[in-house]
Parts: C-alpha cells; sequence; structure tokens
C-alpha cells in the first residue's frame, strides 16, 4: 500500500483510490433505486469531524460490526457479494476478510446542508476500506491528502459509479447541486492486500 505515516497524519496516495463505473449489475442497480425509494431515513445533525460546522444529512444503517440493523428488503447479500467481486476485479489477491458497515447515505441541496472532511476509522489500521457507490443524484466524494490537507482528488458522481479508498482518507461528499437529493450507499470491507 502506498501511503505513508507520520506521528499524526496519514497521507494518501492517488494509487490507493479505485474507481468503477457500472459498479453493479444493471438488475441490482435498479432494484436498489426503486428500493431506496423506501428507505426509513434517520435525520442526523453532528458537529464536523473537521471542526468546520455542523452537518445535516440522511442515513439509514443495514450492517454494522457483524450485527443487521434493519434490512427488511433483505439487499444487503446481493450488494455484499457484488461488492466482493468488485474487491477482487481491482485487487485479485485481496484476501477479504468481512463487511464492518453497510448503509444508505442522503445529502440535500441548499444552505445548511455541506459535508465537511472526516474519516471513517481513526486508526492506523491499514485493513479497513470504505465503497461509495453513488446511486441517485450529483455531486460527488472529494479525498484529501490528509486531515486539513489539499484536496488529492474528487470523484464525480455518476450513477452506479463507485469509488473505493482507504477508511482511514479524509473524504467528503460534496452536496447535490441540480438535485434536491442525493442518494448513496458506503460499505466498509477488512481486507489485506
Amino acid at each position: 500500500m502506498n501511503t505513508s505515516n507520520t506521528t499524526t497524519t496519514h497521507t494518501t496516495s492517488i494509487d490507493n483510490i479505485y474507481v468503477w463505473d457500472n459498479f453493479f449489475n444493471e438488475e441490482t442497480y435498479n432494484d436498489l433505486v426503486a428500493k431506496s425509494e423506501f428507505v426509513p431515513w434517520k435525520f442526523c445533525e453532528v458537529v464536523s469531524e473537521s471542526g468546520q460546522g455542523t452537518e445535516r444529512f440522511l442515513t439509514w444503517n443495514i450492517f454494522e460490526e457483524g450485527a443487521v440493523h434493519f434490512d427488511p428488503m433483505g439487499i444487503m447479500p446481493m450488494i455484499d457479494q457484488q461488492c466482493r467481486d468488485k474487491i477482487h476485479e481491482k485487487i485479485p489477491h485481496a484476501k477479504i476478510f468481512d463487511m464492518k458497515r453497510l448503509r444508505f447515505n442522503g445529502n440535500m441541496k441548499g444552505e445548511g446542508y455541506q459535508m465537511y472532511p472526516h474519516a471513517d476509522i481513526f486508526s492506523d489500521q491499514e485493513t479497513i476500506w470504505t465503497i461509495v457507490i453513488y446511486l441517485q443524484g450529483d455531486g460527488g466524494t472529494t479525498i484529501y491528502e490528509h486531515k486539513g490537507g489539499p484536496a488529492l482528488t474528487t470523484v464525480e458522481f455518476k450513477p452506479n459509479r463507485a469509488v473505493m479508498f482507504p477508511s482511514r482518507c479524509w473524504h467528503n461528499a460534496i452536496s447535490p447541486t441540480s438535485n434536491y437529493f442525493r442518494t448513496s450507499l458506503g460499505a466498509v470491507y477488512m481486507f489485506d492486500s
């Protein structure tokens, strides 16, 4: 893995960022978009981890740390299998241990709905990776070199596009500008590459 470590900052390399178009097969993608219309969203308002302000977003936690929270539509198995297949497509020798988290995320257009940089984990662990899968809307995901650092890249929103990066990378969702609402899936996996 091409990341370097300092005492308090993890630096991200562009070589550790993977992008797919047409992440899910067409049937799975269409099914997830249809089912996303029935998501029992939970509104969240939290102080940003980067100290820049308050974030407001919607989420629906399906699975976390070995426990299914709420999956009445039974979507987790199909998502899990296709995510594993896609990880192996980019990193053929990856030894996947398990899924750590799966959730829907929703971002809204307008004043007060900006998302600030955050990391999905705060440790030196290099085996935890995040996959963000775009479903509907617009925006994108910006990934930073390190906490408080410059933007390394922005992966523009395209339906059924996905981006994968080490979970300790600082990143943020870009709020939609053309659509009122943006939906994505966030999956976190533990694997050795």
